[in-house]
């Protein structure tokens, strides 16, 4: 396990920081938060700031809720006290789409996944005043700040990975790749599932291996 867990943290496709980053928010969102802690010490010492940790366990809400930041409070709390940052410098991100209307929700899944998702017209036909809600979190949570885009939608393809959602997995691996993800990078985020959940994930994508 040790050599496993070295070679993990290696540079390769992904830098080490990005690696320890995405294993904090991995760890956050599975609410397991002993080994949440101990890659919290090894993604400061890699030069992750308090302001990355936080808004990539932000970005998990949308995935798994408000239970993922209950648990990532703790990571937040212990970055805090290991870098000493008591105020978070203020980041420069990027515009968030903010949506009015349903039509502009409908424009917006359209245009990010070419075919109105059936989860999404679901949404438009049983729960509107949710569809107008969660579209502004999701759009505000995955925009380019402190970390990328890419990075986080890297981290919601780990988390269904590890939880063998098939749905999910299409989604944010479709994504990533339109943000430039190979197959080196992916090959990279399934070794951190396989640290985190066993050799089971292996199979929980295994389209290109």
């Amino acid at each position: 396990m040790s050599m496993m867990y070295q070679a993990l943290l290696t540079e390769g496709a992904l830098t080490k920081k990005n690696k320890t980053l995405l294993t904090v928010g991995l760890f956050a969102a599975r609410r397991e938060e002993k080994q949440m802690l101990y890659f919290v010490e090894q993604a400061v010492e890699a030069g992750n700031s308090v302001a990355e940790i936080a808004e990539l366990i932000a970005s998990a809400i949308i995935s798994r809720g408000i239970p993922t930041w209950l648990s990532g409070i703790e990571a937040i709390t212990y970055a805090i006290n290991l870098s000493g940052d008591k105020v978070l410098p203020k980041q420069q991100e990027g515009e968030a789409i903010l949506f009015f209307s349903q039509q502009e929700c409908i424009d917006y899944y359209q245009s990010e996944f070419e075919v109105l998702p059936t989860w999404i017209q679901y949404l438009i036909n049983y729960a509107p005043d949710t569809l107008l809600k969660y579209s502004n979190l999701r759009t505000t949570s995955l925009r380019d700040g402190a970390v990328s885009r890419l990075l986080k939608e890297l981290l919601l393809y780990a988390i269904n990975v590890c939880d063998a959602y098939d749905k999910g997995i299409s989604i944010h691996k479709a994504n990533a790749a339109m943000l430039g993800a190979d197959t080196a990078i992916f090959a990279e985020i399934k070794a951190l599932c396989i640290y985190a959940v066993g050799i089971k994930a292996v199979w929980h994508d295994a389209e290109g291996d």
